[in-house]
């Protein structure tokens, strides 16, 4: 096994909750040099060829590779979901800082959603991104969903543009208790 091979198996690992769960690569990543930078961005670009991995998508974000954008691309056409669409258009819309033909993908793609109970804030927090006022007041449709945990995340994003660190834990908390009582 290569050099590069047993770097992109420590940062990409498997895709279980028990590896992937707190993960983050950034800094093996940084403490990578330049040559062996280059040699992981082409082995990632290689994996996402094969593999519907959000996180090696995520990883060509960070690395900001530009040449990772057919690729991005494939993996769009290739979703089945709409969340899974919404993710790849806004990892490409992420490397071309803002991307008026992924907005509108995501856009088009957020009109079809229907939000259950089990919504995951994620979808909010890569829509927000596009930094898009008709998306944006699609979000704020959301602030009142009658599912605490979809109006919360609308919520969220909507203040902290996809950062929750401000967001007052103790409350969302109590909240939460007081719908599963």
């Amino acid at each position: 096994m290569s050099k590069t091979d047993k770097l992109l198996k420590r940062i990409i690992p498997p895709p279980t909750r028990e590896e992937r769960e707190g993960f983050s690569n950034q800094k093996l990543l940084a403490e990578l040099s330049p040559q062996e930078l280059e040699n992981v961005e082409k082995g990632l670009i290689e994996m996402l060829a094969d593999q519907d991995d959000f996180l090696i998508g995520e990883t060509l974000v960070f690395l900001n590779s530009e040449w990772s954008i057919p690729g991005l691309r494939d993996r769009l056409k290739k979703a089945s979901s709409t969340f899974e669409k919404i993710k790849w258009v806004s990892l490409v819309n992420d490397l071309r800082n803002g991307n008026s033909e992924m907005e509108k993908i995501a856009y088009e793609e957020f009109q079809k959603l229907e939000f259950l109970y089990e919504i995951d804030g994620i979808v909010f927090m890569d829509l927000i991104k596009f930094d898009s006022e008709r998306i944006n007041k699609k979000i704020e449709q959301f602030v009142d969903h009658k599912y605490f945990l979809v109006a919360h995340h609308a919520k969220m994003v909507l203040n902290y543009k996809g950062y929750a660190d401000n967001y007052d834990k103790e409350t969302v908390t109590k909240k939460w208790w007081e719908v599963w009582k």
